[in-house]
């Protein structure tokens, strides 16, 4: 399995697991308001998922924690 598929692999992974835990956040978009709770763990995640996708295209001394 190249880097590529391993990405899609592990998007797919978490929208079934959205899909099956909280579909609501699809439709709710609570991530888009200003201050909120989630906004902060919006961009946490999206910061985890660059390190993540990173770490897979690079040799470990490149990256950054």
């Amino acid at each position: 399995m190249n880097e590529f598929e391993k990405l899609e692999q592990r998007r797919d992974g978490t929208r079934k697991w959205l899909e099956d835990n909280h579909p609501s956040c699809f439709s709710e978009q609570l991530h888009l308001n200003d201050g909120s709770t989630e906004r902060a763990y919006w961009h946490y995640g999206y910061m985890v998922a660059l390190t993540d996708a990173l770490r897979l295209l690079s040799s470990p001394a490149e990256v950054k924690q």
